[in-house]
């Protein structure tokens, strides 16, 4: 019975955690221009300028908006996009604001905040409306993103380990030439023979536990591609 009980347990705990959202939008404040400005946060597993050229496509592509401060000569903290129209939140002209910083973990956090002009930030109580419009777009840009992301990391994994063991079996090829090359040659040729065979066996073990390493990263991705939901 107890032995029942554990295994129920333990298979909860893989269902929670299958199921556990991969990210989450906390409603928040931001200090810009020396005041507080409310602010949507979230944090993702890719590094800034990741997630900054991530943000300026999704929002050329979906909304025709070109996001200022990332490029090939420039990666500011704020990128913005300034006396834009974006239906989907006001059909007013307004600013447009994404702050991405490094956070602990080798994630980022993406705050986003919008304004009616100088001085007008939009937020839950003087634009309530405007403010849950801001949030749809942000888990828009979360999902297409993170669905994307993992993809894309899960894809270079997937192909690093192919690549590894290809070189193991290029090195088992190589330590049975020339063990067979050994049995005919002369001590010191057989010795140095042993030695580069050596050296091509510890390549594999690094490369199997490299390997083993990528696998387990595979299956925590399919675990967060899982936990991408809206919230």
């Amino acid at each position: 019975m107890k032995k029942k009980f554990v295994i129920i347990c333990l298979a909860l705990a893989i269902c929670l955690q299958l199921t556990a959202q991969t990210y989450k939008i906390d409603t928040s404040t931001i200090i810009f221009e020396n005041l507080q400005r409310p602010c949507f946060t979230v944090k993702y597993d890719a590094s800034p300028k990741t997630v900054k050229n991530a943000w300026d496509d999704y929002f050329k592509k979906t909304y025709d908006v070109k996001v200022k401060g990332i490029g090939f000569l420039t990666n500011k903290e704020v990128i913005t996009a300034t006396d834009i129209t974006l239906a989907a939140v006001s059909d007013k002209r307004m600013n447009l604001y994404a702050s991405v910083v490094d956070a602990p973990g080798d994630r980022s956090e993406l705050s986003y905040f919008m304004s009616f002009g100088y001085d007008f930030f939009i937020g839950p109580e003087n634009y309530p409306t405007e403010f849950t419009a801001m949030k749809k777009i942000l888990n828009d840009f979360s999902v297409e993103f993170l669905t994307d992301f993992y993809y894309s990391e899960a894809s270079r994994m997937t192909s690093e380990i192919k690549g590894l063991e290809k070189d193991i079996k290029k090195n088992n090829k190589s330590i049975n030439k020339n063990t067979k090359k050994a049995r005919k040659e002369s001590k010191e040729v057989a010795s140095g023979l042993s030695a580069k065979n050596t050296s091509m066996q510890m390549e594999n073990e690094q490369a199997k536990r490299k390997i083993e390493e990528l696998a387990k990263a595979i299956d925590d991705i399919k675990v967060k591609q899982a936990g991408v939901t809206r919230n």
